[in-house]
């Protein structure tokens, strides 16, 4: 697996109490050293990414951007933390945010209201963490604190319009943590919890320079074997998701097909008006050279198909595929003819994996589409090449 992470170190107090299982008592600040934090991260939000970046706009989401940071669950137990076991609610959904101008000068983590470390030893913390920050449900995130007998868990809906679709991210547990851990430091390690999708297109034969032939691809659509969800449940203490129950919950996966909206209706989907010898029908223009058919930096972000592993067999996700040959028939002609299709190809096994990104090329040929899938930026990037022809 290759992962590629970024660290960044909190500099902040969070400061915690000694406290029984049930209550949190507050102690002298004095008497208890602070709690550090750092996040040693792969990440990426929103129909864009999340990283550790300070950037806004087009191709960041950074959770050190102004306001964004992630959310804390913390509990506290006497002796190591078992999800059949007592636990008291030490953070509840606490947003953590960066602080450029914090610390020492080098920049810092801050929340409210601090806490201290307990002052015995016996009481230990866990710490739970994810991204992007939500409350009341936004971006399709709902928390459940854990119980004296379940863990924490995030429930995650898609979102209904696709250019704000989130790439959720969570921590692994910190669990058991004192004073002594780690120099009083609790470091967060960020993992993609979903699996990204890019797509592009590109002719099988050079017509860039071709004055009388284009090719425009007019929509895609996604066909499942209701093997999409559209919300699952994911535990944050073991990173596994819980996907709706088939059939009792088949309204909770994703229709078939799955239409790829345009930018124009909150999709990704690039399409324009290519307004060549009266063909003016929305498409993105392709030629030899692989053109994204997403808008720049935009991404689909999937729950992971079987929770983790992807699919299983070839045929359970499709991609249909519909573009316009757009020919002008003589010499002197003002208006093209315009020929249509719609070709659907098996995009294999192992896709949709759990923190993989894939980019599948469509290679538009006389008879037929090859697709070409790679995975890249910072996520497992193990996934097979596949090659898919349809006559």
């Amino acid at each position: 697996m290759k992962t590629k992470s970024l660290f960044f170190v909190a500099a902040t107090a969070l400061i915690v109490a000694g406290c029984s299982q049930n209550e949190v008592m507050e102690t002298n600040p004095d008497a208890n050293r602070a709690i550090g934090f750092g996040v040693y991260t792969g990440t990426q939000t929103k129909g864009l990414v999340t990283d550790n970046s300070l950037t806004d706009g087009t191709t960041a989401n950074g959770l050190k951007v102004d306001g964004k940071g992630f959310g804390i669950l913390a509990y506290q137990t006497t002796g190591d933390y078992s999800t059949s076991g007592a636990k008291g609610t030490f953070m509840d959904n606490v947003h953590t945010t960066w602080n450029a101008t914090g610390g020492s000068g080098g920049g810092a983590w801050e929340y409210s209201p601090l806490k201290f470390w307990p002052g015995n030893s016996t009481d230990k913390l866990s710490f739970f963490a994810y991204a992007p920050y939500s409350t009341g449900g936004a971006s399709g995130i709902t928390l459940t604190n854990a119980t004296g007998t379940t863990d924490p868990s995030l429930d995650f809906k898609l979102q209904t319009n696709q250019k704000d679709m989130v790439d959720l991210v969570v921590s692994t547990a910190k669990k058991d943590q004192q004073q002594t851990t780690a120099s009083g430091k609790v470091t967060f390690d960020f993992k993609h919890v979903l699996t990204r999708v890019t797509m592009k297109a590109k002719t099988d034969k050079s017509i860039s320079s071709n004055a009388e032939t284009k090719v425009y691809i007019t929509g895609i659509s996604l066909k499942h074997t209701t093997k999409l969800a559209g919300e699952a449940t994911i535990n944050m203490n073991d990173a596994t998701w819980a996907l709706p129950t088939l059939p009792t919950d088949a309204s909770k996966y994703l229709t078939s097909p799955y239409i790829l909206a345009a930018t124009s209706s909150n999709g990704v989907l690039k399409l324009e008006n290519p307004a060549w010898k009266g063909y003016t029908t929305p498409a993105v223009s392709i030629n030899e050279t692989a053109a994204s058919l997403f808008t720049d930096n935009q991404y689909l972000f999937f729950i992971p198909i079987d929770g983790t592993t992807g699919t299983t067999g070839g045929d359970e996700v499709q991609a249909s595929i519909t573009y316009d040959i757009a020919t002008i028939p003589s010499s002197g002609a003002t208006t093209a003819a315009v020929s249509s299709f719609t070709k659907e190809v098996n995009l294999g096994t192992g896709i949709f994996a759990q923190g993989k990104a894939y980019a599948f090329t469509f290679t538009i040929g006389l008879n037929s589409i090859e697709v070409d899938v790679t995975d890249s930026f910072d996520w497992d990037t193990t996934g097979e090449d596949k090659n898919v022809t349809v006559n």
